[in-house]
């Protein structure tokens, strides 16, 4: 009988395989040979699709009882160009997948959207662009077994301007629009809010709107099972939720808690404020919760009071970045479980409990950029036998450790920067053979570094003690160290020379020390990024192997003894942002190829002894906000260029130069400008009217009110980034020379000491966001005008040594920021305001303007008769004024009166001198007479006595 059935199933199967499959269609078969033609195949892997029968060629599946192609699968095929609108005649495709191509950043075609059978979607990583098409919402029997994949990692951008048409795919159960710009769709949760049958959904780096979690009154996602960057309240089912970078707002949710199976809970780099929901007491099953980088606020012991009476089984907890308050004993001991603890970046107190060495499964721990104090010692590690990361940073600490201590862990990065660690380097670090990144910056530490610390650990690859009381010199055996990427030892009392660099060096910072000797002139490594070795005693030039560091972003060697000429060799494929050459002994021209490197952001080699004229070249420098070459010796008129190609600019310093000429009307176009600095030059003509428009110092100005300064900042270790550089000015502010290295907080014109002209443009109170106006020093005429009240935010205002006439004006007084103002050595008159502001002012501020009156120069002004009388004084001043241009002739007169005395008394003695060199009578009688002179006093002196 078994025979029988056996046999019946063998004939069953021939028949089956036997039968005819229906062939391509050739109106399909067309289309695919269309679409063949029009792209490019760079691997061949299109070269089956030859014959007749395209069920056959790769890629295309066949129904096999119409023929009609059902499965184009192209995914991964490298294939390059734009799809053939002929694609459209697989009227009865399935299933689409075009995933891993590249088509070049050219839109999704529409008529993907005509596919009306289509249940499976794959455009993944295709390198598609533009907006995608609505008619992709036609797609309705895209279902479970399928997923529809729109992610985009590649360098082409796809947008949505709204998510509309994705509520009409009613069968979808698997979305990803991951890496896609989402900002325009403020109603994606609404629209995937009506999906039933939506299991896993993506939106991973999707840049989405901000979004409040509690604006819908409920989220129907009661079948999903996977969702990433997105809310899935209201399904129990639901196992991992990370919405994490998504712009969420406003409160989490109490029906988080409803999510009882949930492992992952990812809210990371969001806007969620208030206090954690008491409702998460209930996700017993969490494994792992992040919630850092948001503003939630509460008392971290009421908060962890919430998560431990059910979470035995997390591991991570990250609640680093937030505003949560509180201390840490009483609860940390508690969580026997974690592996990963990260309490960083809030406003934590107290000491750290001795029970925190208890926690023997810890591998992670950063309490760093906290207030904790007190003292910590062995205790507090004892049984951390797991520990690899260890980041303390940023707090009131100590660490106190018996000689000869033993640490349980092998740690790989360590962080106790701003720890009080010193005097002695720690001994115990000797024994972290597997350690990777050391931070003692500002812990204290004196004297020289043993010599084991260039040595104990081959895979050191960063290491910052920084801002300690280092001495001694930098070891031969530096360059020994392979895997050295950063070394940071900026701010201590090192000497000597530079050694030899290790090839691995990517971030190189020795400022701030007593570094002397020659400036290498190679730092062989190709991959040095920053190089920062300002404020010490190098000597010699810069040296042309700079210009071949093609990975260099920052240069600072400021503010050292350097000298010759700068290089003219730099290159167009370099990436530098920062160039800081500044307070050298540098000369020679600024080189013309500085043009070429259009990344360039900071450009300072002020305080130099530079000459001649701005290269045109800069002017492609389109991306540059810092300009500075003041104190140099550059000369010719300032270019016009500037106005037209540096329109990025937010600081132009060119003081202390030669510069002349009038100032360019062109400068008007530089709407980001926040500091100008022409002062001490040679420039002439009227002070420009166009200064109003400069709109980066009008208040109000949201575009240019946050401009940041420049600052880059290096990964250090976990929890502590480090500055490599900021940008800063040196300038004059309230009559006192001082250094600012946040620039963009103090907007500032400083014109003086020019040959400026005519009078005080009424337009520069258009500049209501300007801190400091320095004007003096020139020749301008005229009265003060009354637009200068309102500039409310003003600070610092000299006006001082010029012509200036008339009274001060009133709206002054409206200024109340004031506290600096100088009008000394005009031709003021009247009397000084004494409202407000003005009661503070010192004589020192009106000095030489002897027709200004009031109880700060103790000249008593004489009361008005009446509202519309003129008062003598009135009268005696507007007679001063008319009489101003006289006195300045009879100034001059006498100053050429004194002069032409001189001269005749000394022609007169050079005379009697020639006479006796010349003459030997005249000689004698000289001194004949002379003698007799002396002779006869004498002899009236005995007899008085």
């Amino acid at each position: 009988m078994a025979h029988k059935v056996l046999t019946a199933m063998a004939l069953w199967c021939l028949m089956i395989n036997t039968k005819e499959i229906a062939a391509c269609i050739s109106a399909e078969r067309d289309a695919l040979v269309a679409f063949n033609a029009s792209i490019k195949d760079p691997q061949g892997r299109l070269n089956s699709w030859q014959g007749d029968n395209c069920c056959n060629w790769s890629g295309v599946r066949c129904s096999r009882k119409t023929g009609h192609v059902t499965q184009l699968n192209l995914g991964e095929y490298s294939l390059k160009g734009k799809l053939n609108p002929s694609l459209a005649g697989l009227t009865h495709l399935v299933y689409l997948n075009l995933s891993q191509n590249d088509f070049g950043g050219v839109s999704i075609p529409e008529f993907i959207g005509s596919f009306s059978v289509l249940r499976n979607l794959d455009l993944s990583n295709a390198s598609f662009g533009g907006t995608v098409p609505h008619q992709l919402g036609n797609l309705s029997r895209l279902s479970y077994f399928d997923h529809f994949d729109l992610s985009s990692s590649g360098s082409h951008v796809l947008t949505m301007d709204n998510f509309h048409w994705v509520s009409k795919l009613t069968s979808l159960r698997y979305l990803d629009l991951s890496w896609l710009y989402l900002a325009a769709s403020s109603d994606w949760l609404h629209a995937v809010n009506m999906l039933p049958m939506l299991l896993v959904l993506h939106l991973n780096d999707a840049s989405l709107p901000a979004t409040d979690l509690n604006y819908l009154p409920r989220v129907n996602f009661s079948t999903l099972t996977q969702l990433d960057l997105n809310i899935g309240f209201g399904t129990s089912a639901l196992s991992e939720l990370d919405m994490s970078s998504c712009g969420l707002s406003g409160r989490i949710p109490d029906e988080l808690g409803k999510l009882t199976s949930l492992k992952l809970v990812g809210l990371a780099d969001n806007k969620l404020e208030g206090a954690i929901p008491r409702s998460v007491n209930r996700l017993c099953k969490l494994v792992h919760l992040d919630f850092s980088g948001n503003l939630l606020s509460g008392d971290i012991r009421k908060a962890a009071m919430i998560l431990l009476p059910c979470m035995k089984q997390l591991e991570i907890l990250n609640l680093a970045d937030n505003e949560l308050t509180g201390n840490i004993s009483g609860w940390f001991e508690q969580m026997g479980s974690l592996r990963v603890l990260d309490l960083s970046k809030n406003s934590l107190s107290g000491a750290i409990p001795g029970s925190m060495g208890e926690l023997s499964s810890l591998k992670y721990l950063d309490i760093s950029f906290n207030s904790f104090v007190g003292t910590l010692s062995e205790h507090h590690f004892s049984n951390l036998s797991r520990l690899e990361t260890l980041v303390l940073a940023s707090n009131q600490l100590k660490i106190v450790t018996k000689p000869g201590w033993m640490p349980p862990f092998q740690l790989k990065e360590l962080g106790l920067y701003g720890c009080l660690i010193g005097p002695e380097f720690p001994s115990w670090l000797q024994s972290q053979s597997r350690i990777e990144m050391i931070d003692l910056g500002s812990a204290g530490i004196r004297g020289v570094l043993p010599e084991w610390i260039w040595n104990f650990s081959s895979s050191i690859t960063s290491l910052n003690v920084s801002t300690n009381n280092i001495t001694g010199k930098l070891p031969t055996s530096l360059e020994q160290l392979k895997m050295l990427t950063t070394l940071n030892m900026r701010h201590n009392q090192l000497e000597g020379s530079i050694p030899h660099l290790p090839a691995s060096i990517q971030v190189l910072d020795l400022s701030h020390n007593y570094l002397s000797g020659l400036l290498p002139q190679s730092f062989g490594n190709k991959e040095l990024r920053y190089l920062l070795l300002s404020h010490n005693f190098l000597t010699g030039a810069i040296p042309t192997d700079l210009c071949n560091m093609v990975s260099m972003e920052v240069i600072d060697i400021s503010n050292n003894n350097l000298s010759g000429e700068l290089p003219n060799c730099w290159n167009k494929d370099a990436n530098l942002y920062i160039i800081d050459f500044s307070s050298n002994n540098l000369c020679g021209e600024i080189p013309s190829t500085l043009g070429s490197l259009s990344s360039l952001i900071t450009l300072d080699l002020s305080k130099n002894n530079l000459s001649g004229m701005l290269p045109t070249s800069l002017k492609s420098c389109n991306r540059l906000m810092f300009l500075d070459v003041g104190e140099n010796n550059l000369s010719g008129n300032i270019p016009k260029w500037i106005g037209d190609g540096l329109q990025a600019l937010v600081l132009l310093s060119l003081g202390s130069n030669q510069f002349s000429g009038k100032i360019p009307e062109e400068l008007s176009q530089l709407h980001a400008l926040q500091y100008l600095d022409f002062s001490n030059n040679k420039l002439s003509g009227p002070v420009p009217h166009f200064l109003g428009n400069l709109t980066g110092m009008h208040l109000g100005n949201s575009e240019w009110d946050t401009t940041p300064f420049i600052e880059f900042k290096v990964y250090g270790v976990p929890g502590a980034y480090f500055s490599v550089y900021t940008d800063h000015v040196e300038l004059t502010y309230k009559g006192q020379r001082l250094i600012f290295t946040r620039y963009y907080l103090l907007k500032s014109i400083d014109l003086s000491a020019n040959k400026l002209t005519c009078e005080i443009p009424s337009e520069l109170g258009l500049l209501s966001a300007l801190l400091s106006l320095n004007l003096s020093r020139n020749r301008i005429e005229g009265s003060i005008p009354d637009e200068l009240g309102r500039m409310k935010n003003l600070e610092s205002l000299d006006l001082s040594w010029n012509d200036l006439s008339g009274s001060i004006p009133q709206s002054m007084t409206s200024m109340e920021f004031l506290s600096f103002l100088n009008l000394s050595y005009n031709a003021l008159s009247g009397k000084i305001p004494s409202e407000h502001q003005f009661v503070t002012f010192a004589e020192e501020s009106f000095l030489g303007n002897v027709n200004l009156c009031g109880p700060q120069l103790s000249r008593i002004c004489l009361a008005d008769k009446s509202k519309h009388q003129e008062s003598p004084l009135s009268r005696i001043c507007l007679a001063n004024n008319s009489k101003h241009q006289n006195q300045k002739l009879h100034q001059h007169f006498d100053i050429l009166t004194y002069l032409f005395m001189l001269l005749g008394f000394a022609s007169g003695f050079s005379a009697v001198l020639f006479i006796l060199l010349s003459s030997a009578t005249a000689r004698k009688a000289y001194i004949h007479l002379t003698d007799a002179a002396l002779h006869n006093a004498y002899l009236l002196t005995l007899r008085r006595t």
